[in-house]
Formats: C-alpha cells, structure tokens, sequence
C-alpha cells in the first residue's frame, strides 16, 4: 500500500514540477555520484579530471577483505588514492571509498561475494565490533567523507546482526562526522534498519555473464525496486544504473562492453528498440547480439525511478564513457541550466 500511495505523489509531483524540470522533462536528481574503480584507474581518473565538476560524491572501488575479514587494498588503489583526493578538493566532489566483500587469498584468486566471512564477522560480537573499528579507521585515516558498503549475498538468515552491525558503524561514522550508504542488491540480502543509513539500490544485472541476452535492467525492472527504497524514506534512497553492455556471440561467449564501445559497435548494426524494454539492442554481422545503455534508456530508467521514490542517481562505473553519457548527465542536473 505505502508503495502505490509513493507512486501516486510522485505523479502529483511530477505535474508540478515539469516546469522547472531539466529541459528533457525529467526532474533531475538531488545528488548524482560515481564509482572510480581500481581494476580499470586510469581511465575513471581521467574522466573525473574532465568531467568531476559533475558529481557531488565520488566513491573509490575500493577496498576487499582479507580472509580474516579485514578490510585491505584491492590492487591499484594505493597508486589512485592521492589522485582522486587531489580531483576531488579541485573538482568539488566528496571523495568516498567503498569496501566489497570479495576476499583475496593470494595474487589473483579471489572469492567473489563470498558470504561466510561476512557471516563469521556477524554472528561473533568480538570479531564485529572490532571490524566496525576497522572500517572507521579506514574512512578517517585514509581522508575519506564516508563508506559504501558493499556486502552482497549476505543470508536473510544473519538480517538482525547485519542490522545490528549497521546501526553500530553508522554511529560510529556520525560522530566522526563521516557518512555511510549501504549498497544494496536488487532482490536479495537484508536490508539495514530504517534511519539508520541511506542505502543505492543496484538496477543492474537482469541479465548479464549469467544468462542469455537482454538488457542489464528496463524501466519495469526500476519500478519493481521501490520497495528496496523504503527503508531510506528519510533521506531519498539512490538508485545505481550500470552504462555498460553486454555482447552475447553465437558461441554463447558473453563479454561486458563498455559505454563507448558499445556505441560504436553498434553503429551502423541492424538496430531495434524493444518498447517493452525501451533498451537498445543491435545483432552484428557475425551473429553476435549486443544489449546495451543510450541517452533514451537511461532518461526512462530515471523516470521510472523517479516515480518510485528514488531521488539520487548513481553511476556504475566510470571508465571508457564519452561525451554523450557525461551530456546526458549535464542535462539531468536541476542546476544545469
């Protein structure tokens, strides 16, 4: 019921607040932010060097766990680190971290996601408390505003802990006068306490790696996210739309494509429009089907978030974007014009 009665203001909203609207006839977001991500730094570096006037937070992805639960490093970030603070005192952007539970054994093995080492830091109060110390001292010291905190596939099973542990760091974080989002997935895993974070609400990944082709999320899908939203009621939840596609061959192998070079590939392709979707997509000569974000899909994802209580934008993720995106992102801003 809360959730049609979100929709029916915002409709209302929405009538009375087309005229100061950005010129594309979508009420912008309140706060658009980023990720930076250490697996591709060079290129997100130089996106925020021309385009970081354009986000009020940008979050550096990031830190892992080690196997005993620590957060640590992942490989890149110490190099990025003094970069992406000097942009973001020279670019006006508060420069966040954000912390996945994707735990590194040696070299390059590791587990992704991996759920039992969040689980033990959880259920043992010790070990809990003192990674709430841990996570705190990584913000402070290291110069960050606040934390992302990515734990995904965390069991419904462990919810009052993971609440628990929420409630325990955003406090922490408060009175340090850092901040704290908790990065949610779009179906699975416990949400924090109500009032006790702002939480981004993943829009991505409908379909992906894992499936057959399709677009990452639609406009349906968004709406369908509402729920996730509520808990931030307060504060405006932010929703986080991936840019990226996905180029399915006819072998069945699936490879993520960025921003720019989805663009071009499909450039010149046989090109449809799925009105259900309202998502680009375009089969190549060889066969190959790319699915894939534009300026349209991405002004209709917004609408549909809008419309369902969402009134931050994320972007996931900076690197191999072009002008067109950062245009599209320019004339989102309510202050653009």
């Amino acid at each position: 019921m809360r959730s049609r009665q979100l929709i029916v203001a915002a409709n209302a909203m929405l009538v009375m607040t087309v005229a100061c609207a950005p010129s594309i006839g979508v009420p912008g977001p309140t706060q658009m932010q980023a990720w930076a991500v250490y697996f591709d730094g060079d290129r997100g570096l130089a996106e925020l060097e021309e385009h970081g006037d354009l986000f009020d937070r940008v979050s550096l992805f990031g830190y892992e766990l080690s196997p005993d639960g620590s957060p640590v490093p992942a490989p890149n970030v110490k190099t990025m680190l003094g970069p992406f603070l000097r942009l973001a005192q020279e670019k006006g952007f508060e420069p966040w971290v954000t912390v996945v539970n994707d735990v590194r054994h040696s070299g390059d093995s590791v587990v992704a996601k991996d759920s039992t080492v969040v689980h033990e830091l959880l259920v043992d109060s010790s070990r809990r408390d003192n990674h709430v110390r841990e996570l705190v001292a990584l913000v402070v010291e290291a110069g960050f505003q606040g934390l992302h905190l990515d734990y995904e596939q965390v069991a419904e099973s462990d919810s009052a802990q993971f609440q628990g542990f929420i409630e325990r760091l955003s406090g922490e974080l408060r009175q340090r006068e850092r901040g704290l989002e908790v990065v949610l997935e779009p179906v699975n895993g416990p949400l924090p306490a109500a009032g006790t974070s702002t939480v981004i609400v993943m829009a991505y990944d409908l379909f992906g790696a894992h499936s057959g082709p399709g677009p990452r999320s639609t406009p349906d899908f968004v709406t369908g996210l509402g729920p996730r939203a509520e808990v931030d009621a307060d504060s405006a939840a932010a929703l986080a739309v991936a840019v990226r596609g996905f180029a399915w061959r006819p072998n069945d192998e699936v490879t993520s494509l960025d921003w720019s070079e989805a663009q071009q590939r499909a450039a010149g392709a046989q090109r449809a429009r799925r009105s259900a979707a309202d998502v680009p997509n375009a089969r190549l000569d060889d066969g190959t089907e790319i699915w894939f974000e534009d300026r349209a899909s991405l002004i209709s994802k917004w609408r549909a978030a809008w419309l369902a209580g969402f009134r931050r934008l994320a972007i996931w993720r900076l690197g191999g974007n072009d002008e067109r995106l950062f245009d599209l992102l320019r004339d989102l801003r309510p202050d653009s014009e």
